[in-house]
């Protein structure tokens, strides 16, 4: 996000056109970049062979497909892995209920506003945000999807922490980045 946005005197614009924004969402590249470093970062279970429960805030329906379609071409060993969960899906609740089953895969839901919030997941250990967000409480929601305590989670560990990947620089917006340093590598 910084690599691509900030002027030539090293600062990040106060705003930034909407098209440019979604050229830079939408690109193959950056989702690709996005998704392996989320793939190799994020909290796993099962003694390190599968990423824990993730959710990928998307920007839309299509970027949301885009998303799963990059990721099956990237992973095509981890079928079922990831799914989109949106308006645009049927049975919603029933993969929304599957996502929420911490034996069952999917292990990342793709989801476009239907996760952001009122969701209670306690097994999700992965956030990924990856559009915009405005709003101060449905920022605040979303963080609170990783927020939920789970006994055990971690390979017989108590949920400790959660990790946010925000490649949109959400956090930055709402002065919230309060973890680990920031990985500028997309």
């Amino acid at each position: 996000y910084e690599n691509t946005f900030v002027d030539e005197n090293g600062e990040l614009p106060e705003s930034i056109a909407s098209s440019a924004l979604n050229e830079w969402v939408f690109n193959e590249d950056t989702i690709r970049k996005a998704l392996r470093l989320v793939m190799e970062n994020a909290l796993k279970v099962d003694y390190g062979q599968k990423i824990g429960k993730t959710i990928i805030f998307a920007k839309n329906h299509a970027h949301a497909e885009e998303i799963y379609r990059i990721f099956n071409e990237e992973y095509p060993h981890l079928n079922g892995y990831a799914n989109v969960i949106d308006n645009y899906t049927k049975y919603a609740q029933s993969a929304i209920d599957e996502f929420s089953d911490g034996k069952k895969l999917p292990q990342i839901a793709i989801s476009v506003d239907m996760l952001d919030t009122g969701i209670d997941i306690p097994e999700i250990l992965n956030l990924v945000i990856f559009k915009p967000v405005m709003s101060s409480a449905k920022f605040w929601q979303m963080i609170g999807r990783g927020t939920r305590l789970c006994e055990g989670v971690l390979d017989g560990e108590d949920k400790r922490e959660f990790y946010v990947f925000d490649f949109c620089g959400v956090c930055d917006f709402f002065n919230a980045n309060k973890g680990r340093e920031t990985l500028n590598t997309v």
